[in-house]
């Protein structure tokens, strides 16, 4: 039987850009594209086709790319998200998306190999995110209101809510993060709607950033012996 593809739908301002995108995922084992535009009204009516993962191009002119994210999940909460960019520096942007819960920040330069295995990372319930975007995202988090988190982690969190944060910085799935712990996946929710109120964050993938910045992530070599890999952009 034919393993079943993901299905994308992708939203660029550049008709050769997207079509690329779309050439790159149909040769892919995995993927299979559902519609491209470059057209807000037309990209709403393409989710009506329920796909898995919408690739939205984050410095869109033609059409607003934040309304689109946030029509995308208040009509379908289900479909993964994943913003192209061209510049990791384009900060006010890329925070607000993180805030409507996207589930990737890639550059557009970056190369085919690299662009197919985040695409598969998020289509596995993971985050994808190019390296300097997640540095940008660091740095930006470094210079915001959480100042002394770091010495009082282990005060502001339980061990568990640590454990968990550790394996959200890894790039686990909350699935993966409950076969790794020996939880729920609903044990898995809770510790971690506690640990972003806790360390003020709005969203999963904040925390996620900023823990993998001070290091605060479950070794590779620990995930492997489980059969679970890192999907986290700043592993080696």
């Amino acid at each position: 039987m034919d393993k079943r593809k993901f299905s994308v739908v992708i939203v660029d301002d550049c008709p050769l850009y997207r079509k690329g995108i779309a050439d790159v995922l149909t040769a892919s084992a995995y993927f299979q594209v559902l519609g491209l535009t470059g057209d807000e009204k037309t990209a709403l009516s393409l989710i009506s086709l329920k796909p898995d993962i919408v690739i939205i191009d984050l410095d869109a002119k033609e059409f607003s790319p934040l309304n689109l994210l946030r029509e995308v999940k208040y009509r379908l909460p289900t479909c993964r998200a994943v913003m192209m960019m061209s510049s990791a520096n384009n900060s006010n942007n890329l925070m607000q998306a993180i805030r409507l819960d996207a589930n990737g920040y890639l550059l557009r330069n970056i190369p085919i190999d690299e662009f197919l295995e985040q695409i598969e990372i998020v289509s596995q319930g993971g985050m994808a995110a190019s390296e300097k975007i997640t540095s940008a995202l660091a740095e930006h988090l470094r210079s915001g209101t959480i100042e002394d988190v770091d010495n009082n982690i282990t005060q502001l969190l339980t061990k568990r809510e640590f454990e968990v944060l550790c394996c959200v910085a890894a790039g686990l799935s909350n699935s993966e993060i409950a076969t790794f712990l020996d939880i729920t996946d609903g044990t898995v929710k809770v510790h971690v709607k506690h640990l972003l109120k806790k360390l003020k964050f709005r969203s999963r993938v904040e925390a996620a950033v900023w823990a993998a910045g001070h290091d605060y992530r479950i070794p590779d070599e620990k995930l492997e012996k489980l059969g679970l890999v890192s999907s986290n952009p700043r592993r080696s």
